[in-house]
């Protein structure tokens, strides 16, 4: 790394502060306007193409409303019985033209038409290839959906209905190729419903609908909703299109000249998208005259047929716009605030390079180990005198402070030494001593020696059971020392947990469980088998087996049960006891903790079993805990096997 002096490094420190800054603020910024303002438009036109759905699948079923209402009307029933063609031409044609409807039309049960409402003149032909008509006919029920009506089907509703349906194609740019100049057919909101008469059966099928070709009521409606009429800059800030097949037939974009853009095409990509995969398109289109965010889906007949194209747009300008001012505010703060710290950095730099200098000497020397080396505190700057009035208290107290650390480690090594040696050297003597009063004392009880009469004999059983506490003490403060001076070592062989460990165990423990008259039930696997030390094993057991039958509750139930985890062995020894609370948990594996609770203050223990345990545990690869039940305690630890 190239050397520079401690001034220049501050200001390039500076700078480098004041250029992430500057990115950073530059980075923000184009994440507002990507994250923000784009996807905000983007998320508009998505919302904007479910509106424009629910209101065009709205006209159906308002029209479905009106040919089911229509359709159970008396007149109907009557005229049809009665073959009374001239008051069904007069009251559907009042309907119709009351409901704003195209058509509406009547035929009889065979799908032979009855009466035309528009154009009344043409009837008797068969209608059965109508797809909506021959569903009524089948299923007997209402449906409505949006169909393709060929011209020759239009001219029998109505000349004014194929004219108005013809379009003839616009050349646009990016289109999909196509021979075809002129669009006949037309696109159709249609709705059928069954006639019963009044025993109930099926009499006919009345019909009605709208042409949605050259009709703007659905997207102009969509557009004053959604987008309240909004102009930016002379453009519609929305619009709306309904396409049959890849041609506008009804729109509000507008074209060069102005006028509505009918007998435009989508592009080849929206049509391939759309028309051909039958997915949505969302994204940005050049859409006649100006750039949208746009979004298209498929219209489909009541076959799952795609027959069409509904979309929507939001012209881009103002969301451009929007960002771009938004993004030069950013950076215009970037530049302000760079300056400003760059005129701050050269100024901070002067001041603080020559003392913190001196300082950065003192504290490598510090770091090398030369406690209690000091500096000039006379730096010209009242901080900086202070600083260096601290720094140079702190290495006098740092090397104070070593020194009495030195001497109080190689204290407390040695006291902990002959801690240890003496807890060692104690347990061990009166581990031998206590074994052999112990012996004497339940020989004497047992009458070895003699007949002793009852008050003898409890006292007896009372000292057996002193010294029997006071052994299993010795045992704990030996095991202690030994964990404590590290020499804990494993001897570790093949070890069945069930037969090896825990069998023994609890018959060490039959007569204090019977005495209690506590049911156990253990369901350790036989086949659970560990690379482990038998005898700490054997510790782990006793302690855990021993406090269950200690903290107990009498007629309770001990439950051991095991699970194997993989590579682990898990056992778990529950007891019915008092639940313990969870400020007791944290500290139930300290070494020399015990619970204060009144109710289990007649039960001796040194606080240490448990710590004993998680070490040994933790010897073999394990942890330890406790969780509380309903009705008591489940001591749970895991044990890698080992093999």
């Amino acid at each position: 790394m190239r050397t520079r002096k401690l001034r220049t490094r501050i200001l390039i420190s500076f700078f480098s502060v004041i250029m992430v800054f500057a990115i950073s603020v530059a980075v923000f910024g184009y994440y507002v306007i990507e994250n923000d303002i784009i996807k905000r438009e983007q998320d508009k036109v998505k919302n904007d193409l479910n509106s424009a759905r629910e209101m065009y699948h709205e006209e159906g079923e308002k029209l479905k409303d009106v040919v089911r209402f229509t359709a159970l009307r008396f007149f109907i029933k009557d005229a049809i019985v009665n073959n009374d063609n001239e008051r069904l031409k007069k009251d559907l044609e009042e309907i119709r033209k009351a409901e704003s409807l195209n058509i509406l039309t009547l035929t009889n049960k065979n799908g032979q038409v009855i009466v035309r409402s528009r154009n009344p003149s043409v009837s008797g032909d068969n209608q059965a290839q109508d797809e909506l008509v021959s569903k009524v006919m089948s299923d007997k029920k209402i449906i409505a959906g949006t169909v393709i009506v060929p011209t020759e089907k239009l001219l029998k509703e109505g000349t004014e209905l194929a004219e108005r349906a013809y379009i003839k194609f616009i050349p646009t740019a990016k289109a999909k190729p196509s021979r075809e100049t002129e669009q006949t057919s037309g696109m159709m909101i249609k709705a059928a419903a069954p006639v019963f008469g009044y025993d109930g059966s099926f009499i006919g099928v009345l019909y009605g609908g709208n042409l949605l070709n050259r009709n703007y009521k659905i997207v102009d409606k969509v557009k004053e909703t959604v987008y309240q009429g909004s102009k930016y800059k002379g453009k519609d800030v929305g619009t709306v299109t309904i396409f049959q097949g890849d041609l506008r037939i009804s729109t509000n974009v507008k074209a060069k000249d102005g006028t509505r853009a009918v007998g435009t095409r989508v592009s080849e990509e929206v049509n391939e998208q759309v028309l051909v995969k039958g997915l949505p398109w969302i994204g940005r289109a050049f859409v006649v005259t100006a750039w949208y965010k746009t979004a298209y889906e498929p219209i489909r007949n009541i076959d799952g047929e795609i027959i069409g194209i509904l979309y929507v747009g939001i012209l881009e300008q103002p969301f451009v716009d929007m960002a771009r001012s938004t993004f030069f505010v950013f950076l215009a703060m970037a530049f302000i605030a760079t300056l400003l710290a760059g005129a701050l950095a050269l100024v901070l730099a002067g001041a603080i390079s020559r003392p913190l200098k001196r300082m950065l000497t003192a504290t490598n020397r510090l770091s090398e180990g030369n406690l209690g080396y000091k500096i000039d505190a006379k730096t010209g700057t009242s901080e900086l005198n202070v600083l260096a009035t601290s720094f140079n208290e702190m290495s006098s107290r740092l090397s104070e402070r070593e020194q009495s650390l030195i001497i109080s480690k190689e204290r407390l090594a040695a006291l902990n030494e002959t801690y240890l040696d003496l807890v060692g050297f104690v347990s061990h003597e009166l581990k031998g001593t206590l074994a052999t009063i112990n012996m004497n004392a339940m020989s004497v009880r047992d009458g070895l020696f003699g007949p002793i009469n009852s008050r003898q004999k409890q006292a007896l059983e009372s000292a057996t059971r002193v010294l029997g506490y006071l052994m299993e003490t010795v045992k704990k403060f030996l095991d202690l020392s030994r964990i404590e001076k590290g020499e804990l070592k494993l001897n570790k062989a093949e070890v069945r947990l069930r037969e090896d460990v825990f069998d023994g165990c609890l018959e060490t423990f039959a007569g204090e469980m019977a005495e209690k008259q506590m049911e156990v039930n253990n369901n350790i696997q036989p086949e659970f088998r560990v690379n482990g030390d038998l005898d700490l094993l054997l510790i782990v057991a006793n302690n855990l087996v021993g406090n269950a039958v200690k903290y107990g509750f009498e007629k309770g139930k001990i439950v051991l049960s095991s699970e194997d985890l993989g590579d682990k062995v898990q056992i778990e020894i529950y007891n019915d006891s008092r639940p313990i609370g969870e400020e007791d948990r944290g500290r139930l594996f300290k070494r020399f903790s015990r619970l204060s609770v009144p109710q289990d203050k007649k039960v001796k223990g040194t606080g240490l079993g448990l710590f004993i345990t998680k070490e040994i545990i933790a010897k073999h690869g394990g942890d330890i805990w406790v969780e509380p039940r309903e009705n008591g305690n489940s001591f749970i630890f895991q044990i890698q096997k080992g093999f």
